[in-house]
């Protein structure tokens, strides 16, 4: 009865993409890479073409895999109970629904729909907006697939908003705590603590430490009488020069690797 409304009433259905198949599609008259979605024991294909997707690739499409999407079906055909439905039109009926009532500092919340190393990519009302991992965290993200996960959803802030424009900022840690704000509770100048080493900077010397008793990371200087570099997830000791809690930035030297 849902996917006859949705229908013929240009209501907004939502379901997970669960896989992949090619499919002829009769209104383009070809064999194109559909995006399939199990819609109370309807077989939902959505088209590349309305997946709103900038190119028509089928890693995007699964990249997807797992993404919890809005959709409008354009086609029924009850003998095999398969619909061809759009999310381009969902996205679009939600945007125009919706966004107008957005302003800057509103909390809102989002559904992650592709996740990337120094990003994740949400759906903001039918709009997909990129947010950079230094919008994520007040601490260092080597990768964002270690903490986030396509089909999860988001509680983010709204920072910036131009309709107009198209211009959309989202935050997530401005709704979450600072550890650089009492970060002198568990560490303190001249103090050498255990860390494991999380990154390589590319822009400067030493290595990025996770410190293990707090979220706060480091960046941390190898002493010339080394004769290695630590590897990644190597635990080492390191011993703290400065911390500047409102950069939020630790420096620190090696002591000593101890391994992984």
């Amino acid at each position: 009865m849902e996917i006859l409304r949705s229908k013929e009433e240009k209501r907004i259905l939502t379901g997970h993409i669960v896989g992949i198949e090619d499919e002829y599609y009769k209104l383009q008259n070809k064999v194109i890479p559909c995006a399939i979605i199990w819609y109370e024991g309807t077989k939902v294909l959505i088209p590349i073409t309305h997946l709103n997707i900038k190119k028509e690739s089928k890693s995007l499409i699964r990249g997807m895999i797992g993404a919890e999407v809005d959709f409008i079906v354009i086609e029924y055909d009850s003998t095999t109970n398969i619909a061809i439905a759009s999310r381009t039109l969902a996205m679009d009926l939600r945007k125009e629904l919706e966004i107008p009532k957005l302003k800057v500092n509103d909390v809102v919340k989002v559904r992650i729909v592709a996740v990337a190393r120094k990003y994740i990519i949400v759906d903001l009302y039918g709009i997909e907006v990129t947010i950079p991992a230094d919008n994520l965290k007040h601490t260092f993200i080597v990768n964002a697939k270690d903490y986030y996960l396509v089909g999860d959803t988001l509680i983010v802030r709204i920072k910036k908003i131009d309709i107009k424009n198209n211009i959309f900022e989202l935050s997530r840690k401005d709704l979450i705590e600072n550890p650089y704000k009492n970060i002198r509770k568990y560490i303190t100048e001249g103090g050498e603590y255990i860390g494991k080493v999380i990154g390589y900077p590319k822009q400067r010397s030493g290595v990025i430490v996770q410190l293990d008793n707090s979220d706060v990371t480091c960046l941390v200087r190898i002493p010339a009488q080394f004769n290695s570099i630590p590897h990644l997830f190597d635990k080492v000791l390191i011993r703290i020069g400065e911390i500047h809690e409102n950069r939020k930035l630790v420096y620190g030297v090696i002591k000593r690797i101890i391994g992984g």
